[in-house]
């Protein structure tokens, strides 16, 4: 089974060491338009449904890629006997 993981919170620590200066979820939101709670909820994976235009926020706020904002890793299925 595959599963999206978002990388928000590394991009986040990257840009804040990047720039000197002291980043946060609430910061970034402010900065970027996007409501704190989709950030939230994109940052802790808690989201259903990523918006198109948050993600195209985020790659320009944080000058990435979207293959660095989320990525899809691999989770082992389990099995109940």
């Amino acid at each position: 089974m595959k599963e999206v993981r978002s990388n928000t919170l590394v991009l986040l620590a990257q840009k804040a060491q990047r720039e000197q200066r002291r980043l946060t979820l609430k910061k970034a939101a402010d900065e970027t338009g996007i409501s704190y709670y989709t950030l939230n909820a994109i940052a802790h994976d808690t989201i259903r449904e990523y918006p198109r235009d948050a993600l195209a926020k985020l790659c320009t706020y944080f000058a990435c890629d979207i293959g660095d904002l989320l990525t899809v890793i691999d989770i082992p299925d389990t099995i109940n006997e």
